[in-house]
C-alpha cells in the first residue's frame, strides 16, 4: 500500500474520491456539449480528478459505472486510470471481484496490468483462493498496490451475513486478510471497513491493528468524521475514507460549476477528517 501511504503523506489527506459516474446526474457544462454517453462520462470524471487532486489521497474507480456503457465505456475506465496517474493520484479499482483459479488470474492481470490500477478490491466469500492471485499480481508489479479485501461493509444489510455466525463472519474475513498479509506495518492486504458501523468497524481493527482500512459509507450513506475514529490505529492513522456522490454531485442544488463544487466538497472533507485527529 505504499503508493496510496506515500500520496496521502504528501497531501496530509486521507481522502479519497469515489468516481461512480451516473449519465443522468452530469452538470449542466457538461450535458450541453452533446457528447456520446463515455466521452461525457470521460470529460464530466477528468473535471472532477483536475478539481480535487489537490484534496485527495487516490481516486476510486467503481467499474461497474464504465462497464454499463459497453466497450467505449471500458476505454474510458482505462483513460481515466491514465489521467489519475497524470495528476499524481494512485488508483483503487472497486471492482469487488472474488473468483478463483485461471479466472481470478486473469481478473487480476485486467485490472492490475493491462489497465493499471494500483490496488483492487476483491470479496473472500471463496476464501484465500479469491484473494492470492491478486495479491501476487499485484507483488509482481510492484508498483505499492496490494488489494483491499471485503470484511465489513457499509450496506445496511451487511449484518445479514457478516454477522452471523461464531466468530462472526467479519471476523474470519479479517484473519485471513492477517493471514494473507505480507508482513510489516500496513501490508498489501488492506480491508474495507464501512463508517457506518463503528462498532463491528473497532472490532475489526482490534484484529488487524497493522492494516489499512479503505473506509466506504462517509457522507452520502450516514457516516461521519465521529465514526472514523472508531476505525484509527493507535497512532490515529490507517485509515482511507471515500467519498464519492457528496464531491461528484456536491454541484446539485446550485449554480456553482461542477469542478469548483467538487474542489470545495473535497477539501471541506478532507479539513473535517483533520479535525477528527485522523492522521496520514
Amino acid at each position: 500500500m505504499r503508493a496510496l501511504l506515500e500520496s496521502a503523506a504528501r497531501k496530509q489527506s486521507a481522502l479519497i474520491v469515489g468516481l461512480d459516474p451516473t449519465p443522468g446526474r452530469l452538470p449542466k457544462e457538461i450535458s450541453v456539449l452533446e457528447l456520446a454517453p463515455h466521452e461525457a462520462t470521460r470529460e464530466f470524471c477528468r473535471g472532477i480528478l483536475e478539481a480535487a487532486a489537490a484534496e485527495v489521497a487516490a481516486v476510486k474507480l467503481q467499474s461497474a459505472y464504465f462497464e454499463r456503457l459497453g466497450a467505449k465505456g471500458i476505454e474510458t475506465y482505462a483513460a481515466l486510470i491514465e489521467d489519475a496517474h497524470d495528476l499524481g493520484l494512485p488508483v483503487i479499482s472497486d471492482v469487488k471481484r472474488g473468483d478463483i483459479g485461471p479466472t481470478a488470474t486473469a481478473y487480476a492481470e485486467a485490472h492490475l496490468r493491462v489497465h493499471g490500477a494500483e490496488c483492487v478490491t476483491v470479496n473472500p466469500y471463496m476464501g484465500s483462493d479469491a484473494i492470492l492471485p491478486f495479491l501476487e499480481e499485484a507483488r509482481r508489479m510492484d508498483r505499492g498496490g496490494g488489494v483491499f479485501v471485503l470484511v465489513a461493509t457499509s450496506n445496511p444489510s451487511a449484518d445479514y451475513i457478516q454477522n452471523t455466525g461464531e466468530p462472526p463472519v467479519y471476523e474470519r474475513a479479517a484473519r485471513l486478510v492477517a493471514d494473507l498479509s505480507s508482513g510489516g506495518e500496513y501490508p498489501d492486504a488492506g480491508a474495507v471497513v464501512g463508517v457506518t458501523r463503528p462498532e463491528v468497524g473497532r472490532r475489526v481493527r482490534e484484529l488487524l491493528p497493522g492494516t489499512l482500512f479503505l473506509a466506504p459509507g462517509y457522507g452520502a450513506q450516514g457516516g461521519g468524521a465521529s465514526d472514523v475514529r472508531a476505525l484509527l490505529d493507535q497512532r490515529g492513522g490507517g485509515v482511507l475514507v471515500n467519498s464519492s456522490r457528496g464531491i461528484l454531485y456536491a454541484h446539485e442544488g446550485s449554480e456553482r460549476d461542477y469542478r469548483e463544487a467538487a474542489r470545495e466538497a473535497a477539501r471541506s472533507t478532507r479539513e473535517e477528517l483533520k479535525s477528527a485527529g485522523v492522521r496520514c
